[in-house]
C-alpha cells in the first residue's frame, strides 16, 4: 500500500514539476517579418537583412535540398531494388541448379534399377535340366532293377 502511495506522488510530481517550471516564462517564438528596404533606410525592426542573391540563394537552397533528398531517396530505393533482384536472381538459379541435379540423380536411380532388373531376371535357371536328367537317371535305374530282378 505504501508502494502504491509513493508511486502515485512521485507520478504527480512528475506532472506537475515541468507546467510550474514552464508557466511564468512561456515564450514563443515571434514571427517572421519581411520588409523591402531602400539603401541608407533604417530597417524597422532588428533581425538578420539579406539582399537580394542572399535571399535567393536562401530559397533555391530549400529547394535543391528537397530536390538533392528525392536524389537521394531514388538512388537508395533503386540500389535496394538492384540487391534485392540480384537476391532473386541468385535463388531462381539455385532451384535450376537444385532441378537439374534431382534429375540427373532420378535418371541415375532408375537406370541402375533397370541394370539390376534385367540382372536378377537373366538367372540361368537350370532347373528344367536336372528334372530332366532325374527322370531319365530314375526309369534308367527302375529298368535296370527289373533287370537284375529277372535275372535272380
Amino acid at each position: 500500500m505504501l508502494n502504491k502511495s509513493i508511486a502515485v506522488l512521485m507520478s504527480l510530481c512528475l506532472v506537475i514539476a515541468p507546467m510550474a517550471a514552464c508557466a511564468d516564462d512561456l515564450v514563443l517564438p515571434p514571427k517572421g517579418k519581411i520588409t523591402g528596404l531602400n539603401y541608407g533606410q533604417k530597417a524597422p525592426y532588428t533581425g538578420v537583412l539579406l539582399n537580394g542573391v542572399a535571399a535567393a540563394k536562401l530559397l533555391t537552397d530549400k529547394r535543391f535540398s528537397e530536390e538533392q533528398w528525392k536524389l537521394k531517396l531514388d538512388f537508395e530505393l533503386a540500389k535496394e531494388a538492384a540487391r534485392l533482384g540480384l537476391i532473386i536472381n541468385s535463388q531462381k538459379v539455385s532451384i535450376e541448379a537444385l532441378n537439374k541435379k534431382h534429375t540427373t540423380l532420378m535418371k541415375i536411380k532408375d537406370d541402375e534399377i533397370e541394370r539390376l532388373s534385367k540382372i536378377a531376371s537373366n538367372t540361368n535357371d537350370y532347373s528344367i535340366w536336372w528334372a530332366t536328367g532325374g527322370v531319365i537317371i530314375g526309369i534308367g535305374l527302375t529298368l535296370a532293377v527289373v533287370y537284375v530282378a529277372k535275372e535272380i
